[in-house]
């Protein structure tokens, strides 16, 4: 994977980004991460090396807009440009997150019939107050791959049984000195509905103040992964589809 963080900069939206590290980062080192701005990487994807190679290898998933979100309102006189050059590396898929599914439709280019099914969008629901507000946007936009991740989980959430054309559901606690509490059996909750649904799940980290049978667990980061990972209860997309199969026999 290749991180391209074209433009820097957000505000907060919703109770998830309380704690936000690009925030957190920016004020350790005196920056207003109100700001939205580009990069020096805003071109990277069209970027080649000394031999005349792209920097971005073909074939690479490149995670899009990790210090800001994409769909947010100052990018908007540079999305364009941006959608441009990921058409034009037809050898590359994209992934990006956001917190703003209602601009998703109105921020798509017009060849987006061109583009879509390399692009992954991912819409954040840290709480059931998000999941009731941005899922049925989210589900009825014209895209091929829809994913949710939850984190930071602030809270246990019920999805209705509507996981109506999602990939995949990503859950994860909050990280940082003031990680919010994140609880297992919120956790594994997740998991039941997208077994039930034939939706693929992945447990991406613990978060730092992490609560498994009654006992607080107080992580590093690394470990959070790490105790994710062994939990191993990750149900792929694949698998997910094929617990399906009975209700088509």
């Amino acid at each position: 994977m290749v991180l391209w963080n074209l433009v820097h900069g957000c505000h907060r939206k919703s109770e998830g980004c309380k704690h936000c590290y690009v925030f957190t980062r920016d004020e350790q080192h005196g920056i207003d991460a109100n700001i939205v701005r580009k990069t020096s990487a805003f071109y990277l994807p069209m970027r080649r090396d000394r031999r005349g190679d792209w920097k971005i290898p073909a074939g690479s998933m490149v995670m899009t807009c990790f210090s800001s979100d994409f769909f947010i309102e100052e990018i908007d006189a540079w999305r364009e440009e941006a959608w441009r050059m990921m058409r034009e590396r037809k050898d590359l898929e994209f992934y990006m997150v956001t917190k703003r599914p209602e601009r998703i439709a109105e921020s798509l280019p017009r060849f987006w019939g061109e583009l879509k099914a390399r692009v992954y969008i991912c819409c954040t629901m840290e709480n059931q107050r998000r999941v009731d507000e941005r899922l049925p946007v989210f589900q009825v936009l014209p895209l091929v791959h829809r994913e949710i991740i939850v984190e930071p989980m602030l809270e246990m959430v019920d999805f209705h049984g509507s996981l109506g054309g999602i990939d995949r559901i990503l859950v994860g606690g909050e990280s940082g000195r003031n990680a919010r509490p994140c609880y297992y059996e919120w956790v594994l909750d997740v998991r039941r509905q997208c077994e039930e649904a034939g939706v693929g799940f992945h447990f991406m980290q613990t978060g730092g103040n992490f609560y498994k049978d009654g006992k607080n667990y107080k992580l590093t980061h690394k470990l959070q992964m790490a105790q994710a990972r062994r939990a191993n209860i990750d149900i792929d997309s694949e698998v997910a589809l094929w617990a399906l199969r009975p209700l088509f026999l």
